[in-house]
């Protein structure tokens, strides 16, 4: 009788696994609130992976959602680049609304906050256009970016992972009878804190 084939299972090596991209964290940094409603301080982070610079939003002092993805400066650039031609003034969170993939409403106000605090924007001046914001200089964005690219890595830097491991879902918690005791909602890791309306461009 012909014996069976047989298949073996190929060892995966270390050189044959896909190395996680590494953000190195150049600078952590504080910035108010765009919204005059909006309490508390926001910590973010800037970061570069080879030539390409990005920034995150790390924390919340107060209330509002916001995803904890790195954002690339490309893709605050291609936001811009949907602003209605010839405008000079906008909102902030109207102008990063395609920056960010996650969904939480606070990200791109947080967003232009950040950037506003790091020189990138400024509000704009016209009484009329209150809680409008500008580019600080046509290039701002690029010399921002080349500023960042010039920085000196610390000797403590810190390096974490671009994509951190999604979190496990939690599931209905079931009593000695079998019956749902309780049901937690999983949480996206990404998202942190509520979602008042006042901040929804905060």
């Amino acid at each position: 009788m012909p014996k069976k084939a047989t298949t073996k299972k190929k060892e995966v090596t270390t050189e044959e696994t896909a190395a996680e991209p590494i953000v190195t964290v150049l600078k952590i940094g504080t910035a108010s609130k765009l919204s005059p409603r909006g309490d508390g301080q926001l910590t973010f982070q800037v970061g570069r992976m080879d030539e390409t610079v990005l920034l995150r939003i790390s924390g919340n002092e107060s209330s509002g959602r916001f995803s904890k993805e790195w954002v690339t400066a490309d893709a605050i650039r291609q936001s811009l680049a949907q602003l209605p031609k010839g405008a000079k003034s906008f909102k902030g969170a109207l102008a990063l609304k395609t920056a960010w993939k996650g969904r939480s409403s606070c990200n791109s106000g947080f967003g232009a906050a950040i950037l506003k605090a790091e020189g990138v924007f400024a509000a704009d001046e016209d009484p009329k256009k209150k809680g409008m914001l500008t580019l600080s200089a046509p290039d701002a964005l690029d010399a921002w970016e080349k500023s960042v690219l010039a920085m000196k890595v610390p000797k403590d830097v810190e390096q974490v992972p671009l994509n951190p491991p999604k979190p496990k879902p939690f599931f209905a918690k079931k009593t000695e009878d079998g019956e749902a005791a309780e049901v937690v909602e999983p949480v996206e890791e990404a998202d942190a804190g509520e979602n008042p309306p006042e901040e929804a461009e905060a």
